[in-house]
């Protein structure tokens, strides 16, 4: 019996010196006619060039004039729709508008005083004009004395609002200062109602003049996206999207769901050819329809129609994949490769007889092709030197051997070369860990006494080198410096720059001098260097451990929170530029007292902006949430905590560098 290693490996010639490489011979079997060398080609020619080309060519042309025929009805389709649809919802916001207007014209008539029965009674009459208004505001110049009065609709009916009783400030938003300025009715881009109706929302406001042009007023209706209900139904599927006059989405129905803000987002993330151009006609008032390529979707065709809704300056768009619509031409195209491939298999069991007697000569390439496969990279066929086609395939299995080996000892110094870099990096990233300041009780003893002060932070780098920081150190006996910064990107540029920031910090903060101070001396620095397209978001805090006293200021960072003993938590604002983008950029100072119990929070973008594959991030009302329950915990709990429940929204993947620092004052 021969065993397998004997068949794969033949036995080692004494006369071949070790390392070189072993040619296989194959004897040659008496005389080979012409005939036997061309026989490749006389196949091809003889058999299957003219059977690929006849079958090739009539599923080509099939499938040609099937995929032609769905494209013209997907385009009659979809325009057809897009249109009815269109009209569908202008029909229904008509309704809306002339409640809206009619209420309006009425309240400037001087048909109605103004008192506050009679302008809740107009407002509650608006809603109750169409189920689709969910509540109406009348509002007046804050100067006239008027106020503003709303009504919306609720389980039990209409409720009535005071706006002067929920401490809306209302002259400075878009709902009322943008008709007044234009003169003419206007819709909203779609928001979110914080403080009465809590959902995304879009508003119509018609502008009007009470009775004798003493004061100006608007007449709004709220509707609430959710319920501008497109019904959209297809047999093919698709979407449907209602976009406003900037190009925002409004509401969106069907099976195709999106992740951005609007048409113009889309276009520029995706890049599909012609939604740019396609975004500015629906804009413009305009319809039409384009067929192009989703790079999301693997680059399938998609069509997408547009059609203006009368009216509103907005625009119903719905798009198709070309893909669902061509599944039956598909299919026909199926039946017949089946069919060309029943037909070919009688071709090839001639060509398996025929060519069986054609394998000899491949014996040798099998034997070296199974020693390579058992790490024998030395084998050679030995028949370079044939001329016909398998001798020239021969020739390239050897080259392709000794490009092989050359490969091997490439790919060894590579993974070599990566080792040594990966070391490097981690040598560095342990560096940077050392920059952050040591933990509580630690810092504490190196520091001095510091009563009434505890402090935790973490830095969870998103990449080997992280682009974020935070540090505490003691400006004097009695001030401590809060700091925690985000430098635009992430990875070892961001982490170089860093180090930079943190340098600057250490040399230009003092007791004497106010954070906003420091920053713009920061700033200054930076621009000065020249570190183009670099810049840092700072917040940097000078605390007062003895009596809790904060001043603090922000440069481009996230507000930072303060956390109540009793639970509370208040959201600290304060404007500021980014540090090193530009020359002259004004920094402010803000304060706060924190009360023995308190907790000051200061994170990092990467906390708040975490779930970017989900429908909403993370948030600083989320965060203020977790915060308030977590108030009375262990700053390193704490801590721990708050970047457990980011990264468990994130799916362990918040695609930044994660970054806090929570300062508490103890009792001293």
């Amino acid at each position: 019996m021969v065993s397998k290693a004997t068949t794969a490996a033949p036995p080692a010639n004494p006369a071949v010196p070790a390392g070189s490489v072993t040619p296989v011979r194959v004897g040659r079997r008496g005389f080979r006619p012409p005939w036997r060398a061309r026989l490749h080609w006389r196949l091809i020619l003889a058999i299957g060039i003219p059977l690929v080309l006849v079958e090739g060519l009539r599923m080509v042309v099939g499938y040609q004039d099937d995929r032609a025929e769905a494209q013209k009805q997907v385009r009659a389709y979809l325009t057809e729709v897009t249109q009815h649809h269109a009209e569908a919802v202008a029909s229904r916001l008509a309704q809306v508008m002339q409640a809206t207007r009619t209420g309006a014209w009425f309240l400037a008539s001087g048909q109605v005083p103004y008192d506050h029965a009679s302008l809740r009674a107009v407002v509650a009459g608006v809603v109750e004009q169409s189920p689709l208004i969910y509540g109406s505001a009348v509002a007046f110049a804050p100067a006239s004395g008027h106020g503003a009065y709303y009504a919306r609709r609720v389980a039990g009916g209409i409720e009535r609002i005071d706006y002067a009783g929920r401490g809306v400030d209302y002259s400075r938003q878009d709902w009322y200062t943008h008709p007044l300025q234009q003169g003419s009715p206007w819709w909203s881009p779609p928001y979110f109602d914080r403080g009465i109706g809590e959902a995304r929302m879009v508003t119509y406001s018609v502008p009007w003049t009470t009775a004798g042009g003493k004061a100006a007023a608007v007449l709004t209706a709220d509707i609430e996206v959710g319920t501008l209900d497109i019904d959209w139904s297809s047999p093919w599927g698709g979407a449907t999207r209602i976009v406003d006059a900037q190009g925002h989405y409004i509401a969106e129905a069907g099976d195709v769901p999106t992740r951005f803000d609007g048409v113009f987002d889309a276009a520029k993330a995706l890049g599909i050819v012609g939604l740019d151009a396609a975004a500015r006609d629906m804009v413009q008032g305009g319809s039409g329809i384009l067929r192009t390529h989703d790079p999301r979707a693997d680059g399938q065709a998609v069509w997408v129609s547009w059609a203006p809704i009368s009216g509103t300056g907005w625009s119903l768009m719905a798009l198709l994949y070309e893909d669902r619509v061509l599944a039956s031409a598909r299919e026909q195209l199926l039946h017949q490769i089946l069919l060309s491939l029943s037909a070919l298999v009688l071709v090839l069991v001639t060509l398996v007889w025929v060519t069986r007697r054609l394998t000899r000569p491949l014996d040798s390439l099998r034997r070296v092709a199974r020693a390579v496969r058992h790490g024998d990279h030395t084998q050679r066929t030995g028949m370079a030197l044939s001329r016909d086609e398998i001798g020239q395939f021969a020739h390239a299995f050897d080259a392709m051997l000794d490009d092989l080996q050359a490969t091997q000892a490439e790919r060894l110094h590579e993974a070599e070369r990566r080792q040594r870099i990966e070391g490097e990096l981690a040598t560095a990233r342990e560096i940077q860990r050392r920059l952050l300041p040591p933990d509580w009780p630690e810092w504490s003893r190196r520091a001095g006494p510091t009563p009434g002060l505890e402090f935790h932070g973490l830095c969870e780098p998103a990449t080997l080198m992280s682009g974020d920081f935070y540090d505490v150190f003691m400006l004097d006996g009695e001030c401590v410096a809060l700091v925690v910064a985000d430098v635009c990107g992430k990875g070892a540029a961001a982490a170089l720059y860093m180090a930079i920031v943190y340098t600057r910090l250490r040399d230009f903060a003092r007791a004497d001098r106010s954070p906003a101070q420091t920053l713009a001396a920061i700033n200054r620095s930076l621009v000065e260097e020249g570190h183009d397209g670099m810049f840092v978001t700072l917040f940097l805090g000078h605390y007062h451990w003895r009596d809790g006293r904060l001043t603090y200021a922000c440069a481009g960072h996230p507000p930072p929170l303060l956390a109540r003993a009793g639970g509370a938590v208040e959201l600290l604002e304060v404007r500021g530029g980014l540090v090193g983008a530009f020359v002259d950029i004004d920094y402010a100072d803000a304060t706060a007292v924190l009360a023995p119990g308190d907790t000051l929070l200061a994170y990092s973008d990467g906390i708040t902006e975490a779930g970017l594959d989900r429908d909403a991030l993370y948030g600083i009302a989320r965060l203020q949430d977790r915060l308030g329950e977590l108030a009375t915990s262990p700053t390193p709990a704490l801590c721990d905590a708050l970047v457990a429940d980011v990264l468990a929204y994130a799916d362990d993947a918040p695609g930044d560098d994660i970054t806090l620092l929570a300062v508490r004052r103890t009792p001293a």
